[in-house]
């Protein structure tokens, strides 16, 4: 398995098990998030930005993904991932469909896009 599917793997495995360490550990250290309608950053780039996105997501929500889908072309992965979470407050569930795209960086994922459909 080429390297970048490795770690979209890892990462996808981390994440359905709420596993903050072992998700982390799958990104360098200067990732970047890409998203929303433009593509630019969706928060400061580095690890501990990235950290603490995911903190509470991981310590109080339940959640879940599954790949449907991955393509690899070199040092990119690009999953159709399909979602959805339940709100610890409310009780509601959302759910819904993306295209997220990995980019390997020494070994990490480096770069993470989040695709997502027109509101």
């Amino acid at each position: 398995m080429p390297p970048i599917a490795d770690l979209a793997a890892r990462q996808l495995a981390a994440y359905n098990a709420a596993d903050l360490d072992a998700f982390c550990d799958c990104y360098h250290t200067a990732v970047r998030v890409l998203g929303g309608p433009d593509g630019l950053d969706e928060q400061p780039p580095g690890l501990a930005a990235f950290r603490d996105r995911y903190r509470d997501l991981f310590t109080r929500w339940r959640f879940g993904a599954e790949v449907s889908q991955r393509l690899v072309l070199g040092e990119h992965a690009i999953d159709f991932e399909r979602w959805w979470r339940i709100d610890p407050d409310r009780g509601e569930r959302s759910e819904g469909e993306i295209l997220v795209r990995y980019t390997l960086r020494d070994d990490r994922i480096g770069v993470v896009q989040f695709l997502k459909p027109a509101p």
